[in-house]
């Protein structure tokens, strides 16, 4: 025996040489939608599967059922994605496109809102302080709570304006009669949407709002709710309603003077 001769005993524990399967070709499997592609990349994809699941008359091969429920399935998911991506993009355009305007507008329209509310509140500790109101003092708080109320949803206009929609501005004149009839009916739906309480708080506007220290819009419920608790407490609390001393109509006086001091291109 040889040098190099094995065993017998020893020629169970050498592996054996595996045979190669010849390859069968596998239908490819579909890839999840993923927020990370492109919307090239996503149009390329949404192409291929629809080829794909729409083969010509000629083919020969047809895709089983259970990859093709899965093709189906990817292709409205890489739908979807492009469809969001696209809404993103053009919310984005109009955003940077208004800003400027939009900045100013608000800026203007808190301003007016918060001139009226110093109005009221000092003819209101006015009627507290005196023992009976006279009728013009009526008319005249009746007269400003309808403008506060009309500053409120002037103020929800500019902060709560359709994203996919071009801006109209709300203080500009000599638009087309078709302008300024989407102005009202745009104005009157932030209306309707102010009194059920609908107002969308999740929009990118309200948080480059808040961002910006604007708050996110006129809270007409909570703001109604506070005024009966308000006006019980000017009594118990002075004159002004105020328990440092520092009288409301000074305090937003204060308020309007941090506004207007936003410096940078904004500045006026």
């Amino acid at each position: 025996m040889s040098s190099t001769a094995i065993h017998p005993s020893r020629l169970s524990q050498i592996p054996r040489p595996k045979t190669k399967t010849p390859n069968r070709p596998k239908p490819p499997k579909p890839q999840p939608a993923s927020t990370s592609l492109t919307r090239s990349q996503l149009r390329k994809k949404i192409r291929d599967l629809t080829r794909l699941l729409n083969p010509p008359s000629s083919a020969t091969t047809k895709l089983p059922a259970t990859t093709r429920i899965d093709h189906e399935r990817a292709l409205s998911a890489y739908k979807h994605e492009l469809s969001l991506q696209q809404t993103s993009s053009k919310v984005q355009l109009l955003e940077k496109r208004y800003h400027k305007v939009r900045f100013f507008e608000r800026r203007k329209a808190t301003r007016a809102l918060s001139r009226l509310n110093r109005e009221f509140n000092a003819l209101d500790n006015n009627n507290n302080n005196t023992s009976s109101a006279d009728e013009e003092s009526k008319k005249e708080k009746e007269g400003l709570i309808k403008k506060i109320h009309a500053a409120e949803v002037d103020l929800n206009y500019i902060m709560h304006y359709p994203p996919l929609e071009k801006y109209i501005s709300l203080y500009r004149s000599g638009d087309s009669k078709d302008t300024n009839q989407k102005r009202v009916r745009i104005r009157q739906d932030i209306e309707k949407r102010m009194e059920e309480g609908t107002l969308d708080r999740g929009d990118a506007l309200v948080e480059a709002n808040a961002a910006e220290g604007f708050g996110g819009g006129v809270d007409v419920k909570n703001k109604k709710k506070n005024n009966g608790s308000n006006n019980n407490n000017n009594k118990k609390q002075g004159h002004d309603g105020n328990k440092n001393g520092k009288s409301i109509s000074d305090k937003n006086e204060d308020e309007d003077e941090d506004e207007g001091s936003d410096g940078g291109f904004f500045e006026l």
